[in-house]
């Protein structure tokens, strides 16, 4: 594919699309492809928000568990520990300058030094589990101790606490009324409300995404895919992230050519509600056809802004999950509804949910799922468990508390007891990989369940596999399900999420954390010893997903949206 870069002349630094050019930069030393890149993004973030001068970047040492520190406001005056011992320093300035912001009295005092104070961790940090900070409330400490010790204990609370706030889900909530909220009275009575100015006519075609971070799920696939997709109809893809983050798949190959921001938590100060200093840059500098929502709570936020400074700017977000806790990105969605042009929901279970208990127009619901993104779509066949190797049951999936991969770990602990031959692998990275790997040791399952990070293709797994367990506390539509199909492998799930969009009553069990290893580990006994019940079990599940393959993929889908985004006369 031919360079978007060159294509439209953007400018690069650090390798890689860029809205700055580097005056001085004597002292950068060799950095990896996602060193660079994180650094570039950072650089871009600064260089818009105050494009009229140089800026002198200072980077910084730093420790295993801290994320890179790019956007957030201890960037701007270094008043944190963290910024100790520097590495290096240089100097960059934006190529082309924007609209003064008029800003605040807090805005100003911020943004006043011309120096910036930069963190980007080295890719050594992600061949270890790094360690988090430690939590200082002493509850959370107590509830971080009783989870390493009793991990189901833990979940029936966590789970008993979330239903306190369940019963919002079930009734419309309120739309913002983003104007409003400058008034008397308002929540921004003291700021003002200034949008973005046009963009010059000979200003690049270009599509916002905003992705949650660069890191590799289900939803970060679909988000990758979406640039890849935007880029080949030939729009520059400008993608913001919002949660920190190691970033291990920033350089991923559909990035390519991507004008890249990788933002780190706050950024409150340096974006003054009602004037958006990074967004009103990218707006005027850009010809913006289109803006793209991936579970990024700081775009949400914004989408309002955006459509009053570009009425006629189609406005996309994109949900594959109902958190228990307020919705989380799916009511994000919903709240923002008078400002977004179409919601794309990736299961029918979340249309429901969006149609009728949150009175989305279903006309603007677009539900397309997620097929094709990691295997090939060719007539799945039914595959046997090979008879030189013991029966073995897999789960894939983020070490994250949502995925729930304890359960998981004490199912098979469960199955050990009663059949020693039984096998099992637990494929995946994350926060909690460190405190899995103890579990399965705690528990005696060293030589039973195997352990494979992202460095074993999931491919890989699947073929060794006899049967897919997922766990999860919480889920949209699993892609590991529909990958799972693919290779012939049966699927059972806790009945959470859109789950039983694909997975039929037999093959689920409830969520409850003892209920579920108990039913699981049954489950799993019962379908080891029954070939024929197995099969029956993944021909059924084969029929489900046939029925919500009728719908447009959504890849498809998306492919045809850019098309007309780039055809499209240019925003005013």
């Amino acid at each position: 594919m031919q360079d978007l870069a060159n294509d439209f002349e953007i400018p690069t630094a650090l390798g890689f699309p860029a809205l700055f050019e580097i005056i001085d930069g004597s002292d950068i030393p060799d950095l990896s492809a996602r060193e660079r890149r994180i650094l570039a993004g950072a650089v871009n973030f600064h260089t818009a928000i105050d494009s009229h001068r140089p800026l002198r970047f200072n980077v910084y040492d730093g420790v295993d568990e801290l994320t890179p520190r790019t956007t957030d406001d201890r960037t701007f005056d270094g008043r944190t520990r963290v910024f100790r011992n520097r590495r290096f320093s240089f100097v960059a300035r934006a190529t082309e300058p924007g609209s003064p912001i008029e800003g605040s009295p807090r805005f100003d005092a911020l943004v006043s030094p011309a120096q910036r104070h930069l963190y980007v961790s080295p890719d050594e940090v992600l061949t270890r589990d790094p360690r988090r900070w430690e939590p200082r409330d002493p509850l959370r400490r107590v509830a971080r101790r009783l989870r390493a010790a009793a991990p189901l204990v833990y979940d029936e609370l966590r789970d008993l606490e979330l239903r306190r706030h369940t019963g919002v889900l079930h009734k419309p909530a309120t739309r913002r009324d983003y104007p409003a909220e400058f008034v008397t009275g308002g929540q921004h009575e003291e700021d003002r409300l200034i949008l973005a100015g046009p963009a010059a006519p000979t200003a690049i075609p270009a599509v916002i995404i905003g992705v949650h971070w660069f890191e590799l799920g289900g939803a970060e696939r679909w988000a990758f895919e979406t640039v890849r997709l935007a880029r080949a109809a030939g729009l520059l893809p400008i993608v913001i992230s919002n949660v920190d983050s190691h970033h291990p798949y920033i350089d991923r190959a559909e990035l390519e050519g991507a004008l890249v921001i990788p933002m780190s938590d706050p950024t409150g100060s340096s974006q003054p509600p009602g004037q958006e200093p990074l967004l009103r840059y990218l707006l005027e500098r850009f010809d913006i056809r289109g803006v793209v929502v991936h579970h990024n709570q700081w775009l949400y936020d914004r989408l309002p802004w955006i459509a009053l400074s570009r009425p006629d700017v189609p406005i996309v977000d994109s949900t594959h999950i109902v958190e228990y806790r307020g919705g989380g990105y799916a009511m994000s969605a919903v709240l923002a509804d008078r400002y977004i042009s179409t919601h794309h929901v990736i299961s029918p279970a979340l249309k429901r949910w969006m149609t009728d208990s949150q009175a989305v127009d279903p006309k603007k619901i677009v539900m397309s799922p997620l097929v094709g993104l990691t295997v090939d779509r060719a007539e799945p066949q039914f595959r046997e468990p090979a008879a030189d190797r013991p029966f073995t049951v897999a789960f894939v999936g983020r070490m994250a508390r949502q995925k729930a991969p304890e359960i998981f770990v004490e199912a098979a602990r469960r199955v050990h007891r009663a059949d020693e031959t039984v096998r099992f692998i637990v494929h995946g990275d994350g926060e909690h990989q460190g405190w899995v790997n103890d579990l399965i040791d705690r528990g005696g399952l060293a030589g039973v369940v195997e352990r494979r990070t992202s460095e074993v293709p999931v491919s890989e797994t699947m073929t060794e596999a006899d049967l897919l367990a997922v766990t999860s506390a919480n889920e949209g539509l699993t892609l590991t399900t529909l990958e799972a199909l693919a290779f012939g492998v049966p699927v059972i799930s806790t009945d959470v999420g859109a789950q039983s969009d694909i997975v039929p009553a037999e093959g689920l069990v409830p969520a409850g954390p003892h209920r579920a290893v108990r039913e699981t580990a049954d489950l799993i006994l019962a379908l080891s010893r029954d070939p024929a019940q197995r099969r029956a079990l993944w021909e059924k599940e084969i029929q489900m997903e046939h029925s919500l393959l009728s719908h447009t993929p959504a890849s498809s889908w998306f492919e045809g949206m850019v098309k007309e985004w780039s055809m499209s006369q240019p925003s005013s």
